[in-house]
């Protein structure tokens, strides 16, 4: 069985030999590679280098093209900063307001460096691993783009202070995703997921969410012509996990590693997938020991669910994590036994 048809089988909710599984191991493909960060986020080769190398390490049925959404900001005109071991992030903001940011003129998808690195890379995994294994794109969420771009700051006085200004921003923010998302598909990406953080409580009150954010958000899914798995953004996701389920070609839930997958498996209902919940980010930290003890409880609780995939929640696995402990999760995951 290959990766594609695990993956396959979880959407349809079909018995499988075993849990289909993937771990965010964008970043750790420079490691396998001995890759310089700065080079590794801008030749589209080197990157795809790597993916082959972590598919070579552990065999994830999801590989994932690159987890730098920094990259959609420096297309805006914000400037990037590269810092030992983890993907380029963003130094300075290119315009701190919101009508600032209106004023930006769209970056041309099909043109421009960052994105069109993100694209290739796109291409060349989707050519490389046809019909084996599912590629994953990272989409900055149109909500989200304009923190990116501005400052997380600026753009929560925006929402907080000017609805007619924070629409007309989303407005401009979505025409971008949308046609980011839609390329990103049309290159051979399988389906694309958005770590969304302006759509959760712990960041914005309720009501703004549910009046501005997911309306915003429904636009925007709306008119992306392929499946969307929906991330934690790293907050818990189960308080408002039942908002979320109207927003339309939502395939999956990728919960936080502190939600419960028993009651988010409940809020689902029977029928949606559900991706989690090892912590990615903390994994470098634990002992082997514990680590597996960890897979072991959540592949035990998801026993019975033919719609799960595990896959480690958070941003990327450490690129301090010992390669030996990615092996030894991925043997675990692969040992046990498939849903009923």
């Amino acid at each position: 069985m290959t990766s594609f048809e695990r993956v396959l089988g979880a959407l349809a909710g079909t018995p499988q030999p075993r849990p289909p599984f993937t771990l965010t191991l964008s970043l750790f493909g420079a490691r396998l590679t001995g890759c310089p960060l700065q080079e590794y986020y801008r030749r589209p080769d080197r990157y795809a280098e790597g993916q082959a190398a972590v598919v070579d390490l552990c065999g994830p049925d999801i590989l994932f093209a690159p987890f730098a959404l920094s990259l959609e900001a420096e297309a805006f005109g914000s400037d990037l900063i590269f810092l030992p071991d983890y993907p380029p992030n963003v130094r300075k903001p290119s315009v701190r307001s919101a009508d600032g940011f209106i004023a930006l003129p769209l970056p041309d998808v099909d043109s421009h460096p960052s994105l069109a690195y993100l694209r290739e890379s796109v291409r060349l995994l989707a050519a490389e691993h046809a019909g084996r294994i599912p590629v994953c794109a990272i989409v900055t969420a149109s909500v989200d783009l304009p923190a990116m771009v501005m400052g997380i700051d600026q753009w929560l006085e925006t929402l907080l202070s000017d609805p007619d200004l924070a629409s007309r921003t989303l407005e401009h923010a979505e025409r971008h995703f949308v046609a980011l998302a839609n390329a990103l598909l049309d290159d051979g990406a399988s389906f694309i997921a958005l770590p969304i953080m302006f759509s959760n409580p712990q960041v914005l009150f309720p009501r703004m969410i549910t009046e501005v954010i997911l309306p915003a958000l429904a636009r925007s899914f709306s008119q992306v012509r392929g499946p969307i798995v929906f991330h934690h953004g790293g907050n818990p996701m189960l308080p408002l996990l039942r908002e979320y389920l109207g927003l339309p070609n939502v395939a999956g839930y990728a919960v936080d590693h502190r939600d419960s997958l028993g009651d988010a498996r409940r809020l689902l209902g029977s029928d949606r997938l559900l991706l989690g919940n090892l912590s990615g980010p903390t994994l470098s930290r634990m002992p082997i020991d514990s680590a597996l003890e960890t897979v072991d409880r959540i592949l035990e609780d998801c026993r019975d669910d033919r719609r799960f995939i595990f896959a480690t929640s958070g941003a990327d696995i450490p690129i301090s994590t010992p390669p030996e402990l990615l092996r030894a999760v991925a043997g675990r995951i692969a040992s046990f036994p498939g849903s009923p």
